[in-house]
């Protein structure tokens, strides 16, 4: 073990050394997290329009002003959509911008037109029989049109207000329906019990209040509290791939072939150049958290930051085994150095938050990059203050990760 650790120190203390890896490994990646953080802190919700259409039903309006008053709800103090009316233009205000309605061929083509110039964010038509279906008791089929482009996270927002307006109509119904039946279908009771029913679920039993967990209440995927991990981790792969040039630098230099003549053996000679290098990204990643810390990010639970780090860094250090066993030469070592950060860094969500990318790009993210990984578990402990437990399945990806580069690179790698 001393031998290991030898050996790991001094190739620690032996790139410490050189200004080179100063430059690349503290100093350009506070300077770019830096100045990413600063512009994306600037990123600011704005309110979305959603169109409505509808048979005029006494439920359908009832939906159109319960799905009002849950775009009314604010996120950072902005407010989250303005429902627009198509079928009772109206009643709508001038943000929904409805002038053309007049002169369209028709309401649909009206709304599908506003679809493709993305004036509106969303488009939800009820089926004719709306009221009926919810008296009956029956399956409510709403449809939810968006144009592409659109965050995910915006559209399962939708899909869940306007969920939750179906459960509040629902429910109302039901219960007046129940009563009805209970006092032998007497008409005039059940619409007066309805209307009380109603006017209870008009008062939202949900009270939401937004939290935030990062500097000045900066939304997920923004700020220094996205750009200071996902900086990080793309440098710290810059830093563990850098393994390939080292060994290839070493063989050129002939270094490498005496440390394999003494009597130590390889497999320490591996394993103290491994821990070396961990030990290096380990630095990274711990100056990029302290400068976030200074910066204000309030970072959540530390077991848990502690741990996606490690976690990471150890993968990140698989990863360079598993470079250095297909670059024979300096020239591959330095091409695969530079191309596989900066594809796995995009594609997992580093420089920009996997949110607003095509469902195909997060789950081709999540597939070929750790770091998608590290920057889930990283969103939730610094602005959904989760806890150690909940970013668990995270760190059993990244250990999934290190196992697969650790087998290969001790597969392929040799030291000669």
């Amino acid at each position: 073990m001393r031998r290991i650790l030898d050996i790991a120190f001094t190739q620690l203390l032996v790139q410490l050394s050189e200004r080179g890896t100063w430059i690349t490994s503290f100093v350009v990646p506070v300077f770019v997290a830096v100045m990413i953080g600063i512009f994306s802190s600037t990123t600011t919700i704005q309110t979305q329009r959603i169109d409505v259409l509808h048979g005029g039903d006494p439920l359908a309006l009832q939906f159109v002003a319960l799905l009002r008053q849950e775009g009314a709800k604010k996120t950072v103090n902005v407010q989250l959509f303005e429902v627009c009316d198509l079928s009772a233009p109206q009643t709508n205000g001038t943000f929904c911008q409805l002038e053309g309605l007049e002169r369209a061929e028709s309401v649909e083509a009206f709304m599908s037109q506003r679809l493709e110039s993305r004036l509106t964010s969303g488009a939800i038509t009820l089926p004719s029989d709306f009221s009926a279906a919810l008296n009956n008791g029956q399956k409510v089929n709403i449809e939810l049109r968006v144009p592409s482009g659109v965050p995910q996270q915006f559209i399962q927002t939708v899909q869940g207000y306007t969920n939750a307006v179906i459960a509040r109509l629902g429910g109302a119904v039901a219960a007046a329906q129940a009563i009805k039946t209970a006092v032998s279908g007497d008409q005039a009771f059940y619409e007066r019990v309805y209307a009380q029913m109603l006017a209870k679920w008009e008062t939202d039993p949900i009270e939401i209040r937004e939290a935030t967990n990062t500097v000045g209440g900066q939304l997920p995927g923004t700020g220094f509290g996205h750009s200071i991990p996902g900086i990080g981790s793309m440098f710290v792969l810059f830093s563990a791939t850098a393994l390939a040039q080292l060994f290839a630098t070493e063989r050129r230099n002939n270094t490498l072939q005496r440390l394999i003549s003494t009597p130590v053996p390889r497999s320490h000679i591996l394993a103290g150049k491994l821990i070396g290098q961990f030990l290096l990204c380990l630095l990274t990643f711990g100056v990029m958290i302290a400068v976030g810390t200074l910066i204000g990010v309030s970072w959540g639970d530390p077991l848990g930051i502690a741990a996606v780090v490690v976690f990471f860094t150890l993968c990140a250090t698989a990863l360079g085994l598993a470079t250095a066993a297909v670059a024979r030469t300096a020239n591959q070592a330095a091409t695969l150095g530079f191309l596989i950060p900066m594809i796995m860094a995009p594609l997992g969500g580093a420089w920009w938050t996997l949110d607003i990318t095509p469902q195909f790009m997060q789950v081709l993210g999540h597939v070929v990059s750790p770091i998608a990984w590290s920057q889930d578990a990283f969103t939730k402990l610094i602005y959904y203050n989760a806890g150690f437990a909940e970013i668990v399945p995270n760190l059993l990806i990244l250990l999934l990760f290190t196992a697969v580069f650790f087998g290969f690179g001790v597969w392929r790698f040799r030291l000669e």
